[in-house]
């Protein structure tokens, strides 16, 4: 029998725009639309500033944030959007810990009540069903934007124009979903199209020392977390605040109960040889992205005998990472649990 406690997982910054305006409240959204250079920021970056002078999210740092705020309060006074051009000189740049300067061309736009509200709310279902979407802002002029989500099933949520800029938008953003990073198109429409994508899971077996700040660091560079042990007084919410999932059950209960499709990773970090065969095993009978497994090179080799007597083949445990991690001389549990996020980040990012 298995037990799980769900938490709420911290918001994304369009979720977080959802809950402002059911709130009542304003205030304006920063995204990056394109850049040049050492410019400090992911492809996802958004920057939520709140009226209140509270923020979520970021767009890099440095003196693109220093510089936000002040175009935020004229934004929010005016009501209408902003297309601004931050250059970052090198003495910025030095300043930032950058090699050199670059070119950033940031949205800045108005968030208040009202204010395509259904399409902000349906990008928080998705991320909340962890479904996939494409969030899509359209931009007639610098001081104006129109808003539209893009549903896996084909439908747009919002207002897309005549049939032509409806099909340009579709397809646009299907090519998008599939791309996995955000796109800004000029022709025949100004847009920019962001896929947001459910996170990939990180299913730690084992609630030990290492898996604690395993957990954490996971969760913080952007995986959902599911941390499992057969023992409730290791696998409980006081030892994983954070975790998206924490359940108490038997390595195959465990496996019955979760979904572990191609997105998600599989980490063996046990109290045993004999209880990390079996997360192997199980793992290996899935489509896991990743399956790594903790330990020593003796170790490894002696649990890689027990699975070929098993039946499993050379190419088959060619897909598990072990000794788990990146080599990096790490000593200590935070280190081991750094140079295991380390190769999660690796893998995910050479998808």
């Amino acid at each position: 029998m298995s037990k799980s406690a769900g938490a709420r997982r911290p918001e994304s910054v369009l979720a977080e725009v959802a809950a402002l305006q059911r709130a009542g409240a304003r205030g304006v959204l920063a995204t990056p639309l394109s850049s040049t250079g050492s410019v400090p920021l992911s492809a996802h970056s958004k920057l939520l500033l709140r009226e209140d002078g509270s923020i979520a999210g970021t767009i890099g740092g440095g003196p693109l944030e220093l510089r936000a705020p002040g175009a935020a309060r004229d934004v929010l006074t005016s009501g209408e959007a902003q297309i601004l051009q931050f250059d970052l000189d090198q003495d910025e740049a030095a300043e930032s810990g950058m090699i050199c300067g670059g070119e950033c061309t940031v949205l800045l736009e108005p968030v208040s009540p009202g204010r395509a509200e259904d399409v902000y709310a349906a990008v928080a279902r998705a991320e909340k069903e962890q479904k996939p979407v494409v969030f899509i802002t359209l931009l007639p002029s610098p001081a104006g934007s129109e808003k539209l989500v893009f549903l896996p099933n084909g439908a747009l949520i919002g207002e897309a124009g005549d049939q032509q800029l409806l099909d340009v938008i579709t397809e646009t953003a299907k090519e998008t979903l599939v791309a996995g990073r955000p796109r800004l198109i000029e022709r025949p429409l100004l847009a920019h199209f962001d896929p947001i994508v459910p996170h990939p899971t990180v299913c730690i077996f084992g609630a030990g020392h290492v898996a604690i700040p395993l957990a954490h660091l996971a969760g913080l560079v952007g995986f959902r977390v599911v941390v499992t042990d057969d023992r409730e007084e290791f696998a409980n919410r006081k030892r994983f605040p954070h975790a998206g999932n924490v359940v108490v059950a038997s390595v195959s209960d465990a496996f019955a109960s979760l979904s572990v499709g191609d997105d998600s990773y599989v980490i063996a970090v046990t109290r045993g040889h004999a209880m990390d065969e079996e997360v192997v095993a199980n793992a290996l009978s899935t489509p896991a992205h990743y399956i790594g497994m903790i330990g020593s090179k003796r170790k490894v080799a002696a649990v890689f005998d027990r699975l070929r007597q098993r039946g499993f083949s050379d190419e088959d445990l060619a897909r598990v990472h072990a000794p788990i991690g990146l080599d990096i001389g790490a000593d200590t549990v935070e280190e081991i649990a750094v140079s295991i996020v380390a190769e999660l980040i690796a893998v995910r990012r050479s998808a």
